[in-house]
């Protein structure tokens, strides 16, 4: 396996790590909002931030791993 093939199959093993973390944490945060009613203001508040932002981070995710291209060159070996 050479080292483009390592390097690739390691960004694309974060990557799914990642992503099943922030979809995790969402469906976590949207099951307590939807099921629980909390009956603090402030503990709904936070359920819905943390709900919006793990969203966002499922919609940005694949940018940040797979659209941005690599600062240094690729090494012709």
């Amino acid at each position: 396996m050479s080292d483009h093939e390592q390097s690739r199959r390691s960004k694309v093993l974060g990557f799914i790590i990642a992503e099943t973390v922030a979809i995790v944490v969402l469906l976590l945060a949207g099951t307590l909002v939807v099921a629980a009613h909390p009956i603090d203001s402030s503990v709904m508040t936070a359920l819905n931030v943390v709900m919006f932002v793990a969203a966002g981070g499922v919609a940005t995710i694949p940018i940040f791993f797979f659209a941005f291209a690599p600062i240094l060159p690729r090494s012709k070996r």
